[in-house]
């Protein structure tokens, strides 16, 4: 059955106005989604990591891209950050998962990650081609 929300999901390049939502989001779910992040003193974590996902955000050769409502372009549903066939980052709304707008978001020729979530690493194990590889920001 197809769940008819999908329909109503378009993806958009980004704006100014994501900007807010995609560190909001990026920064708390490495933190929370990462045994390892949730080490780091909250304080320097929120600092330091702000600045790498700003320097990923600002490299010529990183594309983001936004899932949004066909109605309504300013409510973010999801979004994905990759560089070539590298993906950074992806976050979509939990109301809104499980009906496809992770595979509308990232390019099908992704081989490799360069952050994991607990969940990543669940979807990494169901893709053996696909590599971690923090060092890639």
């Amino acid at each position: 059955m197809v769940d008819e929300r999908k329909e109503s999901v378009i993806v958009r390049p980004p704006c100014a106005e994501d900007t807010s939502f995609i560190f909001a989001t990026w920064l708390r779910g490495l933190r929370y989604g990462n045994e390892l992040f949730e080490l780091i003193n909250p304080d320097v974590y929120f600092e330091f990591y702000h600045k790498v996902i700003q320097a990923i955000l600002t490299n010529k050769n990183t594309t983001v891209a936004i899932a949004c409502l066909k109605e309504d372009k300013d409510v973010i549903l999801g979004y994905a950050v990759y560089s070539g066939t590298t993906l950074h980052w992806c976050h979509v709304k939990t109301a809104w998962r499980n009906i496809g707008i992770a595979k509308q978001l990232v390019p099908s020729n992704i081989n490799t990650v360069s952050h994991l979530t607990k969940v990543g690493i669940g979807i990494l194990k169901n893709h053996p081609a696909v590599q971690f590889n923090p060092f890639l920001l």
